[in-house]
């Protein structure tokens, strides 16, 4: 077939010429003309040299030597003498490095070691936090614990778990002994019983 032939070939609406064959010269089932696929087998799994995809010969009685290995160095089970198929895998799936196909070891985790989720045997991520999304010490991405609280003890609006700020007084303004900024509590009396006019409750309570 000339080169002009190849191009001037007609195709059907499912890609296929008059002979059943694709553009690519595959039929249906995916074999060529000769009955190979892509990879270079047939339908039974045997490549043009009788080989199978595990280097196991088609006539398993033959081509093997008196150690049960074939020309390729492969046994009847598709393995060599280090105990990796034609693939660089053993029989349970592991190149010499101990990585399966898909890249992760028998305890499931790949080279970089991290697991399928992507946590490492710690149960953190490739940024440092786990699954709840907290760090080694407890924080999260903005710096706070499960309570609320950064690692100087206050939350987001700038209080401790007893709910004062940095400089002590609570979200209406008072300390922990009850005052104000400027030395007064809720009544309005400073800690020696004095109102910001100077007068104790007796003399209030006298005018």
């Amino acid at each position: 077939m000339g080169l002009f032939d190849k191009f001037s070939k007609t195709f059907d609406k499912f890609g296929y010429d008059m002979d059943g064959y694709d553009k690519d010269g595959y039929d249906k089932k995916g074999y060529n003309k000769n009955g190979y696929d892509n990879k270079g087998y047939n339908e039974d799994g045997y490549d043009s040299n009788g080989f199978s995809f595990n280097g196991i010969h088609i006539d398993t009685k033959i081509n093997f030597d008196k150690y049960g290995y074939n020309k390729k160095g492969y046994n009847e089970e598709g393995y060599n003498k280090n105990g990796f198929n034609k693939n660089g895998y053993d029989e349970d799936g592991y190149n010499k490095n101990g990585f399966n196909k898909n890249g992760y070891d028998e305890d499931g985790y790949n080279k970089n070691g991290f697991n399928k989720n992507g946590y490492d045997k710690d149960g953190y991520n490739k940024n440092g936090f786990n699954k709840n999304g907290y760090d080694s010490n407890g924080y999260d991405l903005d710096g706070y614990d499960s309570n609320g609280h950064n690692e100087d003890g206050y939350d987001k609006d700038g209080y401790d778990l007893d709910g004062y700020d940095s400089n002590g007084h609570n979200e209406d303004g008072y300390d922990r002994l009850g005052y104000d900024h400027l030395g007064y509590n809720r009544e309005g009396y400073n800690e020696d019983g004095y109102n910001k006019f100077g007068k104790n409750k007796i003399e209030v309570k006298d005018d």
